[in-house]
């Protein structure tokens, strides 16, 4: 009787052991190793957030990517982003799908670009220096993203749903 009880105290024990490690993998699945984003939606969103629907912008495209961020096509699979046309906003997004296995080199140039913002806006305008020097860099599942703005955790906060 003793070793029956104890067998199905130690199956017991496995089950619980397997139940709660499949939940906490697809917990942590949905937390950011295969979030899925429709970018092209929280463009839409974003853009119509202050203070971006306040400014002209342009968006950032394949080109911009590579020209100014120096990522290039064979290193994500879809980008969204707004740029002020004119450089005297500080505020901007990009929010980059990046390829798996670029999603490091992905997030080290965008850090880099937000290191340089830092440096130019330093000695020119100290209200949008603020702004950059709070800048949201982070990575949800294989998205990157920069923001800068005054409002920067808010528009963190779609991009992390």
């Amino acid at each position: 009787m003793k070793k029956g009880v104890i067998i199905a105290i130690v199956a017991v024990v496995l089950v619980v052991a397997v139940v709660v490690g499949v939940v906490l993998v697809m917990n942590n699945q949905n937390k950011g190793g295969s979030a899925e984003l429709n970018l092209q939606e929280l463009n839409t969103t974003i853009s119509s957030r202050e203070p971006y629907s306040l400014m002209t912008m342009q968006d950032i495209d394949a080109e911009a990517l590579a020209s100014i961020y120096e990522i290039t096509e064979n290193q994500y699979d879809e980008v969204i982003g707004k740029m002020p046309m004119i450089n005297v906003q500080a505020s901007m997004y990009l929010v980059i799908k990046a390829k798996p296995e670029e999603l490091d080199s992905v997030k080290q140039k965008v850090e880099a670009y937000g290191d340089t913002q830092e440096r130019v806006w330093a000695t020119y305008l100290p209200e949008q220096y603020e702004l950059v020097k709070q800048r949201k860099i982070g990575v949800v599942g294989n998205y990157v993203y920069l923001i800068i703005c005054e409002n920067a955790a808010d528009i963190e906060a779609l991009i992390n749903k």
